[in-house]
């Protein structure tokens, strides 16, 4: 069998893209965020969750609908081609590029500074490489070992995720904080206002990117299981935001009562004033890990899925569309974003800020052409009589994701257009010069 028959490998089952979705959104992920959600949402941390997961949802949606029809791997690249047009499908491979190449860069970073100030004598470098390496060599032996690593992170997770809920609920309800879960928590009409919940939101949401990249594995479900794939993002999605409300509410009713040094460590802080210093130690190194490993491994499978796509399809060099004869694993992609993401880390490992602003530009994007190409394609090219599924619920999909848009930085605005501008630059190039087709072939 030579190289260019070779097909990815169909080894996953429903179960697993579930848990490759939780992971990528990491059930444990407000850890980090909640002090910085807090401050800006006058504490309500809870009703920003849920509200930024309704606001996800109706993107969630235009997602399960197409995976169903096109369960190709490439995700929005290959939803937007069939259902705008082949410019608005490199585009969209083109801006999930962008988000998911920088994502296990900052991800190692983040870890690497976590477990520095843990571990000082080891240099953020050092751990950089490492999560980075880890990440590589477990994509590169094959699927079906990054998805038995995934479900034991996940387990891993769950495990303290329990432990921080079962000790914050018996404080809570020894007297601790508020004393019990209050409503107070999910709104307050003296804290409340329109532009913290805005800005909550922002924030929020990014922590339920994930339930799209999903659709990067569609090529590799086991075959009789292929139609019950369209369930795992929405699913995933679900779950994510029941355990993001539930840690949160307590965390927020358990606040009045801890000493919170900093935003940054809010979350560890209230744990330590609730469990005391184990549950300290545990909440901050499992966020250290969990970033630097799990979530690591599955952003990295997510972009070298869409890289082997376009390549396969002659959108970037075909080279990149080689599969492992052993692992049948697309190891051109991944040991290019293994290297890219390095020296992304490497040259940002102190400057987090500027490698973040992009985080949510190429999602953001994507999720725009993807809610679009659920019109474009049931409505207009197969005259689908469903207004409600493919306009309605697209159309909202569409209007939150903009108006989300409209509430980011003007920096960032600007340096994701520039990489647009790019990105049609190299479109022509590689159309007009050099005659390569953009057509997909399902």
């Amino acid at each position: 069998m030579n190289e260019s028959s070779l097909k990815l490998s169909r080894e996953l089952s429903v179960l697993d893209l579930i848990v490759y979705g939780m992971v990528y959104m990491l059930p444990i992920a407000p850890f980090a965020l909640y002090g910085i959600i807090s401050n800006v949402s006058g504490g309500m941390v809870p009703l920003v969750y849920i509200v930024s997961v309704v606001a996800m949802m109706f993107t969630a949606r235009s997602y399960q609908i197409l995976s169903k029809e096109f369960p190709a791997a490439g995700s929005a690249y290959t939803y937007a081609q069939n259902g705008i047009g082949d410019l608005a499908g490199f585009l969209a491979g083109w801006l999930v590029f962008l988000d998911y190449i920088i994502a296990p860069g900052l991800l190692a970073v983040v870890s690497a500074v976590a477990m520095n100030s843990l571990v000082p004598e080891i240099p953020r470098s050092i751990w950089v490489i490492g999560f980075v390496g880890l990440g590589t060599i477990l994509n590169l032996v094959g699927i079906s070992v990054t998805a038995k690593v995934n479900q034991a992170f996940l387990v891993i997770m769950l495990v303290i995720l329990a432990a921080f809920v079962g000790v914050g609920l018996f404080a809570l309800y020894s007297g601790m904080g508020h004393g019990r879960l209050t409503f107070g928590s999910l709104f307050n009409v003296h804290t409340f206002t329109w532009a913290g919940l805005g800005t909550g939101i922002l924030i929020g949401s990014t922590n339920f990117l994930g339930f799209d990249a999903i659709t990067t594995l569609g090529e590799e479900v086991k075959s009789e299981k292929r139609h019950l794939a369209s369930f795992a993002g929405m699913a995933s999605l679900i779950i994510i935001a029941i355990l993001f409300v539930l840690q949160t509410w307590i965390a927020a009713d358990l606040a009045p009562g801890a000493k919170v040094l900093s935003p940054d460590s809010a979350f560890y802080d209230i744990s330590g004033y609730a469990g005391g210093h184990w549950l300290f130690a545990m909440t901050s190194i499992s966020t250290a890990l969990a970033f630097g490993v799990p979530c690591t491994i599955v952003c990295q499978m997510a972009i070298a899925r869409i890289i082997f796509a376009m390549g396969r399809d002659r959108q970037l060099p075909k080279v990149f569309s080689r599969l492992s004869r052993r692992s049948k694993q697309p190891y051109v992609a991944n040991i290019f974003v293994a290297s890219i993401s390095l020296i992304i880390a490497l040259v940002f490992q102190d400057r987090l800020d500027d490698l973040a602003l992009f985080q949510n530009f190429g999602a953001f994007s994507a999720f725009i052409l993807v809610n679009l190409s659920v019109v474009g394609y049931f409505k207009f090219k197969k005259k689908s009589k469903d207004t409600w599924n493919h306009v309605v619920l697209p159309v909202i999909g569409f209007l939150v994701i903009v108006a989300l848009m409209v509430a980011m930085r003007a920096a960032t605005l600007k340096m994701g257009i520039i990489w647009l501008v790019l990105g049609l630059v190299y479109y022509f190039v590689m159309r007009n010069v050099f005659g390569r087709s953009a057509a997909l072939k399902i």
